[in-house]
């Protein structure tokens, strides 16, 4: 029997228990003794939205929905701007000239391009390549003296090498051009200096061998660009109206705007992305007054059915959800068409019983009646349908709403995470990142953009698949972006593997993103663990460092589907239609989005020592400031979510990095509390958790300005609330940490302060400052018999205190970061206080400290997870001491483990005061070598 389908206490199955209470339905308008269709509801229960809107609105009832000025950008296969969703586009492009970034808001390029006569062609035969060393061709060519430009397409011979890397180095060996879209032709264009000496280079990673082909033509531009320098917001400032511009700048130097004259998406999957991260929901806002919700909590054998009219106006939509086992919705138009159907299958996954669909209008004016059905899935599964609670209505017009963008607008389906932020859409992968890279500053000033998502990597990765060697052998790439204060986020992978896919997420400085299901188990086709070891530096990139949602096989990420891009104005049907997908690029967007949030939360309410200055003043530390109250907010899931997690289990790591999930599920909630929300001295704050999510948070959060001195944090459980709290079968785990918000560990990573464990729901920790602002997180790690999914709460108090007590400071150095099986590590670590004290150090569980060798060492207490190491009395007020530890040597205990904070006390152990600045993370991989 799997941990999820465990029976209540009466009996019942775990699922039929909660939707006798009603507790799945959340606490609006489908409690018990609500009587059922209510016609003409004068709001919507936000139990029936997308799974993503309804855990966004943490954020969004913060106060925070992104900005239109404060933008979200992505390269990807393209954004089709004409969704409601993510336009309309103020018609502004990019684009570079003579080494600069230009915009322009010219209808045509006004560029004519003349093709010479002259032309290059080569060809050969590569491979086996490795993922660690490709095999690579190179082909120099000198272009002639009126050359501006060069058009070059790559073809090759065998079909099943398809991650051909090609590109353009010039006579320093600096790529200038890149195409990795895993599709042949690859194709590439780029300015060429007449009379200089360029090189085609073409690589593989494949293990096979195969014939190739380089084909290109030279061109002369004649013409010139019309420069704009107007307001890329279209002059909107704070206000919001439905025609407001969405997608504020497109890119698409690839092809120099030669595929497209206005934003589009000949794949799809960038549509979808951006949906996610910013999408402003207008295609899926709801009409109330259409509204039926009911709740006929019924049992449906084969051939039953619900039905539900619509009466839906033309150039809007339908949509229908419910909760249930084993049902299939369907919409059918006015002439009885089977329009969209959606399922929950025997996993019962969809949603987490929520099963969405929608679809647009397809009469041409007036009114006209839909029809939803709700009927046993398919007619295949034997067991008997339950149909829970059902709410079908329709859409508004997008010339009526502005969708989610403001509080007072009106409720989506399917909005985004940030569903106010401007789109700055960049065409191409790694071609296009090349390009953020070097004009990363223009685009931050000329764009405030904040955050970019990168949804690809290497072959392997569906449902994209791009190869993007470019980011494995430049990281500094992503460094470049970072350095402008743009923070990345990208997809970990989907190769289902120990170790990342590479791409964009290999680089420290990105946000290296894992995909989950609804109730936070990590996706079988995650990839997870370390990136890679750079064997010269002796340092590993250590990720992943988040997970977030990206669907699973019966869970479908939902977002906005692309149109045709080739289709004439006047022959595309209107587009507001949705689609599913799933991926760890589906997960990465749900992160920029997030961060988008945080970031304006840190520009608007953060303390001074931590706020955001404006995207054109920002710069690398602002960028490694902003991910690590990503990181430091997000909660493991090892208890939570164990029944979910498919492939990949994660283990308790008690704050450090797991190598599958990374520091854990991303919190949007959390996150602009810790920089938003002031905790006060000496007096309670009270915050909720729960299982039941999305409703439910898993973190609480806020920040402390301290002054210098020794502060005292509490956490106190004080009840369990919900349907199902008598399930739990003991004392909630809380994990209570200090982050120091102003000085992130090495490449962005939470620097702890302190950190203790209530593992019977209460917990104290001490810690000593010299002032500054400090991130206080109380994250739900488990509440014994229950999971995600059941209707449990968990009511806590938090408190911070300053306590009169003695001064500190410490440090601590250890040998190296990354350590084989075996190893050992050298720390050597100092105290400073205003008065005598005895010291400790936290060691992890697994590894061995060496107390022959090291005769600074009193003492080592075994802790369970942790050791603590004492030290002998030094001076009365002052203590430095080193001691050796061994590194475990099993391939299972490879990943991250975190040494410290020291603590020191004066009162003979009773109090621990942990010191700032005193933790590290170090790696180990795996066996002796």
């Amino acid at each position: 029997m799997r941990k999820d389908d465990r029976d209540a206490p009466d009996g019942t199955s775990r699922r039929t228990f909660l939707r006798a209470t009603g507790a799945v339905a959340g606490a609006g308008l489908l409690g018990v003794g609500v009587p059922g269709g209510a016609q003409g509801a004068a709001t919507t229960d936000e139990a029936f939205l997308n799974w993503r809107v309804r855990e966004a609105r943490h954020a969004w009832d913060r106060g925070y929905r992104g900005r239109i000025d404060r933008t979200v950008a992505l390269t990807d296969t393209g954004v089709d701007s004409r969704h409601p969703d993510l336009g309309p586009w103020n018609g502004v492009r990019a684009v570079t000239r003579g080494g600069e970034l230009v915009l322009t808001r010219d209808t045509a390029d006004a560029v004519d391009r003349t093709e010479l006569d002259e032309s290059e062609s080569f060809s050969g035969t590569i491979g086996p390549g490795t993922f660690a060393t490709p095999d690579v061709r190179r082909h120099e060519f000198t272009a002639p003296a009126s050359a501006d430009e060069v058009r070059a397409e790559l073809s090759w011979s065998v079909g099943d090498v398809n991650d051909l890397e090609f590109y353009v180095e010039d006579d320093t060996g600096e790529r200038v051009a890149t195409s990795a879209t895993a599709e042949m032709p690859e194709t590439l264009q780029v300015d060429v200096e007449g009379g200089e000496t360029y090189a085609f280079v073409v690589e593989t990673y494949a293990s096979l061998a195969t014939g190739y082909e380089i084909a290109a033509s030279y061109y002369r531009y004649e013409g010139s660009v019309t420069e704009f320098s107007g307001d890329v917001f279209d002059g909107t400032g704070g206000t919001v109206r439905p025609d407001a511009v969405k997608t504020v700048g497109w890119y698409s130097e690839s092809d120099r705007y030669g595929g497209y004259d206005e934003p589009r998406d000949g794949n799809g999957h960038g549509t979808h992305v951006s949906s996610i991260m910013a999408g402003s929901g207008r295609a899926s806002a709801i009409d109330p007054s259409t509204v039926t919700e009911d709740d006929p909590r019924t049992t449906l054998a084969l051939g039953d059915a619900l039905t539900y009219e619509v009466t839906a106006r033309a150039d809007t939509g339908v949509y229908a959800s419910a909760y249930g086992d084993f049902i299939e919705i369907s919409i059918e138009g006015p002439d009885g068409e089977e329009l969209a159907a959606s399922t929950v299958g025997v996993d019962d996954t969809s949603e987490w019983d929520n099963n969405v669909v929608d679809a647009p209008t397809v009469h041409e004016s007036g009114e006209a009646t839909y029809a939803v059905h709700v009927t046993p899935y398919d007619g295949e599964i034997l067991t008997a349908a339950r149909v829970e609670t059902v709410s079908v209505g329709a859409f508004y017009r997008e010339d009526e709403t502005v969708g989610d963008r403001t509080a007072d607008g009106d409720a989506s389906v399917h909005a985004g995470l940030a569903p106010n932020a401007g789109i700055v859409g960049l065409q191409g992968l790694s071609g296009a990142t090349q390009d953020l890279a070097d004009y990363a500053d223009e685009f931050a000033s000329r764009f405030n953009l904040r955050t970019v998502n990168m949804s690809w990597g290497y072959v392997g990765g569906a449902p994209l698949g791009a190869a993007g060697g470019l980011l494995a052998s430049d990281p500094s790439l992503v460094k470049d972006i970072a350095s402008a204060g743009i923070l990345l986020s990208a997809s970990a992978g989907n190769s289902a593997t120990p170790a990342n896919s590479g791409g964009p997420a290999l680089a420290d400085e990105a946000v290296s993103v894992v995909a989950t299901g609804p109730l936070d188990g990590i996706a079988s086709y995650s990839s997870g663990g370390l990136a890679a070891y750079d064997e010269d530096t002796e340092t590993a990139y250590r990720k992943p460092d988040v997970t977030a949602p990206g669907g699973t096989v019966t869970d479908l990420a939902r977002a906005a589907e692309n149109g045709d891009p080739d289709a004439p104005e006047g022959e595309q049907p209107p587009i507001r239609d949705y689609t599913g997908k799933a991926g760890t690029s589906m997960a990465a967007p749900y992160v920029a989005g997030a961060a988008n949030l945080l970031a304006q939360a840190m520009e608007e309410d953060a303390p001074a020592s931590v706020a955001l200055p404006e995207p054109a003043e920002a710069g690398l530390e602002d960028a490694l400031r902003f991910k690590q109250v990503l990181l430091a907010t997000a909660t493991e899931t090892a208890f939570t979510a164990a029944p979910y997690h498919r492939a990949h289990a994660p283990t308790y790591d008690f704050g450090a990095r797991d190598p599958y999930e990374g520091y854990g599920r991303v919190n949007p909630g959390a996150a602009v509390d810790a920089v938003s929300r002031a905790l006060p001295i000496g007096e309670a704050t009270r915050g909720v958790v729960g299982l039941n999510v999305p409703e439910d948070e898993r973190a609480v959060a806020g920040y402390v300005e301290a002054d210098a001195g020794v502060y005292g944090v509490d956490v106190s459980v004080s009840h369990l609330s919900g349907a199902n709290k008598g399930a739990a079968e003991g004392d909630p785990h809380v994990d209570l940490f200090v982050y120091d918000l102003e000085a992130p560990a090495e490449h962005g990573e939470p620097n702890v302060v302190a950190r203790t464990r209530a593992l019977a729901g209460e917990g104290s920790l001490s810690f000593a400052t010299e002032g500054g602002a400090y991130a206080v997180v109380a994250k739900l790690v488990d509440v014994p018999g229950v999971v995600n999914g059941y209707d449990v709460q968990v009511h806590l108090d938090l408190t911070v205190e300053e306590t009169r007590g003695f001064l500190a400071s410490g440090t601590r150095e250890d040998d190296a970061s990354v350590f084989t099986g075996g190893q050992t590590n050298r720390i050597d670590v100092s105290v400073e206080a205003t008065e005598a004290v005895e010291v400790r150090d936290v060691v992890p569980a697994e590894w061995t400290v060496l107390t022959e060798h090291s005769d600074d060492v009193s003492r080592v207490e075994d802790a369970g997870d942790v050791q603590y190491v004492y030290f002998e009395a030094g001076p009365a007020d002052a203590l430095s001491a080193t001691y050796f530890a061994e590194a475990p040597d099993s391939i299972e205990e490879s990943g991250e483990y975190v040494f410290g904070p020291l603590a020191a006390s004066a009162d003979g152990g009773e109090t621990w005061v942990q010191l700032d600045g005193t933790s590290d993370a170090n790696v180990v991989l795996g066996q002796s070598t």
